[in-house]
């Protein structure tokens, strides 16, 4: 019994000790992370423009007005477009690059995989501003491309039907290289010897890609497609600076709408039920990933 009383003094010595080195940080966390969020609800039941010290509540009035609105359901359809296809294309042009690189030997692979990275690491409204030159229809690399071919360069940016195409390419060409270097750290976890059984066998290197790459390399790409998913949900920066949700809205997503209700029209209450909303499909797709990928690794064990 003594044993057993010292034993928990001891053991409440350590909980107390992690509680108060924990302290700051979670103090920190607490009033920069969760206040915020539970503040941000309460804003979103209420009627206010910023400058007004006054909140009029409304209730559920902000979710009535977002969900009846047409705008709205074309943004939500443009975000998970672009998110879709921004996230899929990323993660195929990365797995494949990582196959194409990954036992080359020399310098050129590692010349290759930094020049493929470092978009990755450069600001996004640098990219931004890099393509709309790049896709400028007078001055820019596909006017002067269209003009040596006695063409007319399409309004890539004024298109509605171009548009968010051009902007899905950046964001491809922004995140392929750091797909491609998680891909390799997998890589470079399968063993060998499982490839040599498999040439034994006969089986082809497609087949080998196929049979036992991609298999292997499955919790992998879920944790691609999924932070991908969640990243590309959350796009801001490209968009703003390359269309501004234009044109006509063909190319607005939901980070930039809640920006334009809450700075542009100083619709606080609006906007803040906007990113509840936002919220909320971004943890209920966590938790639909988080499902589907335990069930695959329940299949497989």
């Amino acid at each position: 019994m003594i044993h057993a009383k010292s034993g928990m003094k001891y053991r409440r010595r350590e909980v107390l000790t992690a509680v108060l080195f924990l302290l700051p940080a979670l103090s920190l966390f607490l009033v920069f992370k969760y206040y915020p969020l539970i503040d941000n609800f309460r804003i979103s039941l209420t009627n206010w423009n910023f400058f007004s010290e006054h909140k009029t509540f409304v209730g559920l009035q902000n979710f009535i007005n977002i969900f009846s609105s047409d705008t709205f359901w074309k943004i939500l359809k443009n975000t998970f477009f672009y998110t879709i296809c921004s996230t899929f294309i990323s993660v195929v042009i990365g797995f494949f690059l990582a196959i194409s690189l990954f036992r080359m030997k020399g310098r050129l692979p590692r010349i290759l995989k930094t020049l493929l990275f470092v978009p990755n690491v450069t600001t996004a409204s640098a990219m931004a501003i890099l393509w709309m030159w790049i896709f400028d229809p007078d001055f820019g690399l596909s006017g002067q491309i269209f003009s040596a071919l006695g063409k007319a360069s399409p309004r890539w940016l004024l298109d509605s039907d171009l548009a968010m195409w051009v902007i899905i390419s950046l964001s491809v060409w922004r995140s392929m290289g750091y797909v491609m270097l998680i891909y390799m750290s997998g890589l470079s976890g399968i063993n060998d010897e499982i490839y040599e059984a498999a040439r034994i066998d006969g089986a082809s290197s497609t087949q080998q890609v196929f049979r036992i790459t991609l298999p292997l390399l499955k919790p992998t790409s879920y944790f691609l497609i999924l932070t991908m998913f969640i990243q590309a949900m959350q796009v801001f920066d490209i968009v703003s600076v390359m269309t501004g949700g234009g044109p006509y809205d063909s190319t607005n997503v939901l980070n930039l709408y809640i920006y334009q209700m809450a700075f542009g029209r100083s619709r606080a209450g609006y906007a803040a039920a906007l990113s509840v909303i936002l919220f909320l499909i971004l943890l209920l797709c966590t938790v639909i990933q988080q499902i589907l990928s335990r069930k695959k690794e329940e299949s497989y064990a």
